[in-house]
């Protein structure tokens, strides 16, 4: 039997406004949380700690199915300043816009 591995994602570039880094952590399940992709982390530039951690979207994993090739990935993530909200793509062309203040998603 040949097994195939699942490529690891491309970094996404980090998002630096003012005193903050928005960040897409690709494994989230070694963080702790339920799923790997379709998080954004704001960090505090100047001591590296991460303040807050939001899931975009949630991946209903299906237990016939082997997870790596369920997982979604952030593959872009941008500031709108005009809405003063962050823009994120994942690997399946959806869109989300995220507000940094009330931590808010709204799929575009």
């Amino acid at each position: 039997m040949i097994l195939k591995k699942i490529a690891a994602p491309d970094d996404v570039e980090p998002v630096t406004v003012g005193k903050t880094r928005y960040e897409a952590p690709h494994w989230g399940k070694t963080l702790g949380f339920a799923q790997n992709g379709g998080h954004v982390s704001a960090v505090d530039v100047a001591s590296g700690k991460t303040l807050w951690t939001v899931e975009l979207y949630k991946i209903d994993y299906r237990p016939n199915m082997e997870t790596d090739k369920q997982d979604s990935f952030l593959v872009a993530l941008d500031f709108d300043a005009a809405s003063s909200r962050l823009i994120a793509e994942n690997d399946r062309g959806r869109r989300f816009s995220l507000d940094p203040f009330s931590r808010q998603v709204t799929p575009l």
